[in-house]
Formats: C-alpha cells, structure tokens, sequence
C-alpha cells in the first residue's frame, strides 16, 4: 500500500474486563501499523482501565485514554471519534475480536475505490470465543446483507440507495451494514454528516449507516474480517427488554421511508403505510370516542 494514513482505533469501554483483553491483542496483531488505539471509558468500576494502561505499557501503539462522564452509548462512541487524530476511523468494542488483516484489507479498499466508508462481513462467536453456526439470531443475521437484501455477491459489492429496492418489508428498520465494528470511516465524514445519534438506544448504528448511504456508496467486501461475540451481557441483548427501543424502531421505520421513498419497493411501501394508517385509524376512533364521552360532563 503506497499510502499509510493514520488509522484511528475507537474503544469505547465501560466495565469490559471479560473480553478485553482479546480485543486489544487483536488491535496488536493487524498487519497494517499505522494506527492509534483511543479508549474512551465510561467510568468502568472493574479492572478495565488497569488492563488499558497495562496494554499501553506492553506496545509501541499510542494508546490514549479518555475518562467519559456516562450520557449513552451514542455519546460514549462520539467521544472517541473527537479524540481521534487519525484520517480514518475504525471502531472496535471491549467484547469483539479484529482479523489480522481487517484495517489492511478495508483501508486498500477505501483508497482503491475512493470511498467515504466500507464494511464488511463477519462471523458469530459466542462467551467462550467458539464460532456460532445455529440459532434464531445466527439464522436470521449471519449474512445481514443477504438476509435483508436478498444480496448475494461475491469479494465485494458497492451499495446504492438503489439497492433497497430489495429490502423485505419487514425487515425495514433492520440493521443492513453490519454493527460499527464492520466499518471503516473516512473522519471526515463525521464533520459532514454529524456524529452518531445519542437519542437512540439501539439502532444508532443503523441509522449513521443509513445517513453516509443518504449521500454515499458504502463498499462491503464479502470477507470475514471480524469476530463479534453474542452475549448476554451486550447492550444490544439488554436493549431487547426496554420498551424504548420499540419506539425508536417505528420512529425510525418513517425516517427511512421519507429519506428512502424513491427506492423502496411498492410491496414495502405498501406493507408500512397499511400498518401506519391502519394505527391512525385506530387512534381517531378513540379520540372520538373519548370527546364524546367529556360532552357528557360540560
């Protein structure tokens, strides 16, 4: 590679001693050494922070580490992009595993092909670091862009907003690019575009993914270059059980339709305005039913 830009790794932690320890080897092993590790911590009462500066201790990578006072996931993760003093971001999460040749395959990727932002495909392991091959998440989120996309491609595609002619309907609000460890951005799109969302809980992800492909192709290379883990302890496994992801889900079912309309398929169209009027419907009966019932006490 003719170019060795400045590679920021983003770490935001919080509490992440378990697995730790993996992830931060496999930053250590990448085969491309122009790289930066940036840890934003939200206020870990483990052993987080000592393993951090143990590493930093054991490496020639700049290692910088930021306390961050807790406001969310979304703030904790824009944290590190704004202490980032690399070209191109590259996130990496306390529980998940970077391939040897992640940052080098993605950023030749990037350069080669002029892009703002690429990801790629991964696979599943679960607490003990074994590979995942069975189960309702793994069969219905091994291969996002083939799940939800009806996408089947082979080393690389380059996604358009055309591409969502084939989303299924419902899988509208799902998450089509892989978690933030799949990407790697430009940094400068962050300054364009603006930082991840901090009023979501879970599909912030999604949604930066769907803002860059608003203005952008994103590059997915069909390659495995990257290990998440399927927990418990995850904070998507936790947001399952939170009301208030239900409602970010259908808040953001019409963001994508009034961003996206032109390229969605008539049968998902079809499929989210039946639900969303059939509510409304709904929701006008009562109200008339509750202005009939006051009457009776003016």
């Amino acid at each position: 590679m003719k170019e060795m830009p400045l590679v920021s790794i983003c770490i935001p932690t919080y509490n992440g001693e378990k697995y730790l320890k993996e992830a931060l080897h496999s930053v250590k092993s990448q085969t491309y050494k122009n790289i930066e590790i940036i840890v934003s911590d939200d206020r870990s009462t483990d052993h987080t922070l000592e393993i951090c500066n143990q590493f930093s201790e054991s490496t020639d990578i700049p290692v910088y580490i930021h306390s961050h006072i807790p406001n969310g996931i979304g703030a904790n993760w824009n944290n590190c992009i704004e202490n980032a003093h690399g070209e191109y971001i590259k996130f990496l999460f306390q529980d998940d595993i970077l391939e040897d040749t992640c940052i080098e395959k993605q950023l030749h990727t990037m350069l080669e092909k002029k892009l703002v932002a690429v990801c790629s495909k991964r696979s599943i392991i679960d607490e003990n670091g074994l590979p995942v091959t069975s189960g309702d998440w793994y069969s219905g989120c091994y291969d996002l862009q083939k799940s939800f996309l009806r996408l089947d491609f082979q080393d690389f595609h380059l996604l358009e907003k055309k591409d969502l002619v084939s989303l299924y309907p419902y899988h509208l609000t799902s998450n089509i690019f892989g978690e933030p460890i799949a990407f790697l951005f430009e940094k400068r799109i962050f300054d364009e575009i603006g930082l991840f969302s901090t009023k979501y809980r879970q599909i912030l992800d999604a949604e930066m993914g769907y803002r860059i492909l608003k203005k952008y192709p994103i590059g997915i290379l069909e390659e495995k270059l990257f290990r998440f883990r399927l927990h418990e302890e995850q904070e998507s496994s936790k947001n399952k059980k939170r009301k208030e992801t239900l409602l970010e889900d259908e808040e953001f079912k019409w963001y994508i339709v009034k961003n996206f309309y032109p390229y969605l398929s008539k049968s998902t169209l079809k499929y989210f305005f039946t639900r969303r009027y059939k509510s409304l419907y709904r929701a006008e009966q009562w109200y008339q039913r509750i202005k009939r019932y006051i009457r009776k006490f003016i």
